[in-house]
């Protein structure tokens, strides 16, 4: 028998890459930041400021009276606002936001506390360049703050995803699928990036996970049939009459999520596994992690369902 490794299926491409989070190395590209108009315009203001601020505080430095200059700790805040533009530059053009999104709210949330002290002490002050970088300072501080309240949020969150419907890099309900899912909303294809593939269970030959909780088609190796007969192979075909059955596995699956639909879906009629529901339906959710969600409808129909039309509640 061939290694597990050895399968040339597209459906183990997907139970690895499909269920999986980012686990391969993405390139680094700048596209990516001009591809997304929120990236592209927080990180050109960010910059803008920090230029203004600096320019400011050389001329306010090079003035005779010392009680005039900017404050020592300004400067410092200077390198420290210029390390965390270039960080969230370098984690949107690697596509690496997920990742680090927790350090960024971190060094952008000090962030803001360095420039709104440095604020306090530049804007007051009677000389013109101090005013001029006391101006940049407050720039870096108000998009800090959008920084902190855009990546401290859920990627599920309204405005985020609101925000990342307008990136091309991003995944959106516009770039996820290969086919057309829907009359009412067609794909648009970018030509920046590539298009992800999904596959259906009818192209996966046998190889689509039905159970989110074992893992397998009808519960773990070496489950037995409830007529007493043993379970097909794992990684064969199954029978055509079994394909509508539920096994004990499959009713006994929780749904402890909730999600709404943003789109119609009408389901492939080749793929008995899949459902269809219409925009605004709430269906129960077993698992949200991967592209295909096993959901159930208010009718108690089962089946898998596109996550990029679904978000939770």
């Amino acid at each position: 028998m061939p290694s597990y490794g050895s399968y040339g299926s597209p459906s183990l491409n997907k139970m690895e890459n499909g269920y999986g989070s980012h686990s391969g190395r993405t390139s680094f590209s700048l596209g990516r930041i001009f591809g997304d108009p929120f990236a592209l315009a927080t990180i050109s203001i960010g910059s803008l400021a920090w230029i203004i601020a600096f320019i400011s505080s050389i001329l306010s430095a090079v003035r005779p009276n010392e009680k005039e200059r900017v404050p020592p700790f300004a400067w410092w805040t200077l390198v420290y606002m210029l390390f965390s533009i270039v960080g969230v530059a370098v984690t949107v053009a690697s596509d690496s936001e997920r990742t680090y999104h927790v350090a960024i709210v971190g060094f952008t949330a000090a962030g803001i506390v360095l420039s709104s002290s440095a604020v306090n002490a530049l804007v007051y002050s009677p000389v013109a360049a101090n005013e001029a970088a006391a101006a940049g300072f407050i720039l870096l501080s108000m998009i800090t703050i959008v920084w902190v309240f855009y990546y401290g949020s859920q990627p599920q969150a309204s405005h985020r995803t609101f925000v990342d419907s307008y990136a091309l890099h991003k995944e959106h309900p516009a770039s996820r699928s290969s086919r057309q899912m829907s009359n009412t909303y067609p794909p648009q294809q970018s030509s920046l990036a590539p298009q992800p593939q999904l596959y259906t269970s009818a192209q996966l030959n046998g190889f689509e996970t039905s159970s989110p909780v074992s893992g397998f088609p009808g519960g773990p190796v070496g489950a037995q049939d409830p007529r007493g007969s043993s379970m097909p192979p794992r990684f064969g075909g199954t029978p055509q009459n079994e394909a509508t059955q539920q096994t004990p596995q499959e009713q006994s699956i929780e749904y402890p999520y909730r999600a709404k639909a943003i789109y119609s879906y009408e389901a492939n009629p080749d793929d008995a596994n899949e459902i269809s529901f219409a925009k605004h339906d709430i269906l129960e959710v077993s698992d949200v992690s991967g592209r295909w969600w096993q959901a159930k409808k208010p009718n108690g129909e089962t089946g898998i369902a596109p996550s990029n039309y679904l978000i939770l509640l």
